[in-house]
């Protein structure tokens, strides 16, 4: 994990002190990364947020309005069929959980059962968005969709914009900041610390339980299921 995250660091760094336009490559291996890691439920170590801004970031340091608009929709794309990868790769899972220890460590089965258990079905586009920002509902969407017999078509439609909402903010973010005259390496060592701060927001318990609170149902629902 350490060195697959350290070869995609060096990767981002070089193509970093490049001038010109992304290449074909380049936007190739940026596609397929952000679709391995939505379309695996256990690929969370590829860090799919700070690669895309820190993509953008270059895209505003060439000030290219067109390169802008390439990395939403390539983004965008490569999130929407990871998903859809993942959707049915839920499936799998549901049935490998209790046979494949590896698999099962994981997941949080615990959360992932009380959040199942709990959703508030008019919560379903909020739940797949927010499973698009916050990695630790990421695993668990896929897990519920096919636990709740969610339509694939109706899941689809879902994921779809919540992969555009994410594309959109992701690359607006990363293309401001690049846009801005700051000294070189400044940009890359931004993103790795607004990374940490969101590391450290996720891991708190509060946060996690707000987070919980928004996609199940109110308490008065619960009691009188």
């Amino acid at each position: 994990m350490i060195a697959a995250f350290g070869a995609i660091g060096e990767w981002v760094t070089h193509i970093g002190h490049v001038d010109a336009n992304f290449s074909i490559v380049e936007l190739s291996i940026l596609f397929l990364l952000i679709l391995i890691e939505t379309g695996g439920i256990v690929t969370g170590f590829i860090p799919g947020d700070a690669l895309v801004m820190t993509a953008a970031g270059f895209a505003g340091r060439h000030h290219s309005p067109q390169e802008f608009l390439i990395l939403v929709l390539l983004f965008a794309l490569a999130s929407a069929i990871g998903d859809s990868i993942n959707y049915w790769l839920g499936a799998w899972v549901i049935k490998q959980v209790d046979k494949i220890p590896w698999v099962k460590r994981h997941l949080n089965e615990e959360m992932t059962e009380k959040i199942t258990a709990n959703l508030n079905p008019k919560r379903w586009q909020l739940f797949i968005i927010l499973g698009r920002f916050v990695p630790f509902v990421r695993t668990i969407v896929p897990l519920s969709a096919h636990r709740l017999k969610l339509p694939f078509k109706t899941y689809f439609h879902m994921s779809a914009l919540a992969s555009t909402i994410w594309s959109i903010s992701m690359v607006t973010i990363g293309y401001f900041f690049g846009h801005l005259t700051l000294p070189k390496g400044v940009l890359p060592v931004g993103i790795g610390l607004a990374v940490i701060v969101v590391v450290l927001t996720l891991r708190s318990a509060k946060f996690r339980q707000w987070i919980i609170d928004l996609i199940t149902k109110p308490s008065q629902e619960k009691d009188e299921d």
